[in-house]
């Protein structure tokens, strides 16, 4: 990494286009190539390497591809080590997180044998769960009567604890996810979660990861959806950071919206250069000050009241900065006209979790038709 590091501070040149929507690096430092300066002697201290969203901005904006997110990563990956670093930033909830999420309390496998796509599984997400059973269980309900055998995995990926920097822990977390799916004989995944599928698509290239909104926008919404609300007052649409790069993602999510006649407007920075929730890296976390000052500072990018996005935690965060955040899945199967999330605490996240679990588990081996 030192060599690295060295090769970063001779190409900078101090445009600091990476500081442009990077909370962290505004709060460390007043020029890039000092950092990188300072880098080159000494490793970034655990508080800066522990306030970085690992959003992928600065890599992105750099016209010499300067990825202050690897830098931070791989300091991160090295206080891992460090148990007591790792307590002082959370770990310990993180630690209580996972472990729950690999439960057989809150995790659970559905494999179903009649059908065209037995060889599918859908993997809503720990967030979407935890926001909503009745909405998991009407996706996959969905999902059922257009694809045949498909299963269900409600299954952590794990990405909170390599987030953390604990990478072994989370190559046994990643490993059990890897034994599930090969126990259902899934070779493609169907995920409505963005880090979900980024975890998959990097670690485990031998499975083919899809996003649900690319399925949808391949076999349709629901017809009574179609043209539903273009009576609505205009919402604001924000990209989720870990799919940057996902264009197909970004074009479908924008078919599904005019699809069902969702006036939206985009942000000015938008797709590749979207910009952090506030709840990347695990930094409500580590630095929840930083956290919370992103999120209003995002939601205020724009004027619309109701900001949609296709990531449970970035809707939580875009209510928390101040503004009605609201997710799309919602808009294509609520049965209502969405109009806002309750605010739920932890323990209703956990108890919805585990109805959730306990939905997947009642599911019949039986085959839906069109």
């Amino acid at each position: 990494m030192d060599v690295k590091i060295t090769k970063f501070h001779e190409e900078c040149i101090d445009c600091k286009s990476c500081m442009k929507g990077c909370p962290m690096l505004y709060s460390f430092t007043v020029s890039p190539k000092i950092l990188l300066h300072h880098f080159t002697t000494q490793k970034p201290i655990a508080s800066m390497a522990f306030s970085c969203a690992t959003c992928g901005l600065c890599a992105q904006v750099c016209p010499k591809d300067i990825d202050f997110g690897e830098v931070f990563t791989q300091s991160k990956n090295e206080y891992a080590t460090q148990k007591n670093v790792l307590k002082k930033y959370g770990y310990g909830a993180v630690v209580f997180h996972q472990k729950s999420s690999f439960s057989k309390l809150f995790s659970t496998t559905k494999k179903f044998t009649q059908g065209e796509y037995t060889h599918m599984a859908f993997m809503p997400g720990c967030a979407l769960a935890s926001y909503s059973p009745k909405l998991v269980y009407t996706i996959f309900d969905y999902l059922r009567s257009k694809l045949s055998g498909i299963g269900i995995i409600q299954q952590c990926c794990g990405t909170p604890t390599r987030m953390m920097g604990d990478i072994e822990q989370f190559q046994k977390y990643h490993t059990q996810l890897e034994t599930d799916l090969a126990a259902m004989g899934a070779t493609t995944v169907v995920t409505a979660c963005e880090n979900c599928y980024m975890s998959i698509k990097n670690n485990a290239p031998h499975i083919n990861i899809v996003s649900l909104y690319s399925v949808l926008n391949e076999i349709g919404v629901p017809k009574e959806m179609v043209g539903r609300y273009t009576n609505l007052p205009k919402v604001a649409l924000h990209d989720p950071c870990p799919t940057r790069f996902e264009s197909k993602i970004h074009k479908d999510v924008r078919a599904l919206m005019h699809t069902i006649g969702l006036p939206f407007e985009e942000f000015k920075a938008n797709r590749e250069k979207t910009l952090c929730c506030g709840s990347g890296g695990m930094l409500e976390l580590t630095n929840p000050v930083l956290a919370y000052e992103q999120m209003h500072t995002r939601a205020n990018q724009t004027q619309c009241e109701s900001i949609v996005s296709y990531c449970q935690s970035c809707t939580e965060s875009m209510s928390k900065g101040g503004k009605n955040g609201l997710h799309l899945l919602d808009f294509i199967f609520a049965p209502t006209m969405p109009s806002q999330q309750v605010e739920q605490g932890s323990f209703k996240k956990w108890y919805n979790r585990y109805q959730s679990r306990r939905m997947i588990t009642m599911l019949k081996d039986t085959s839906l038709k069109n």
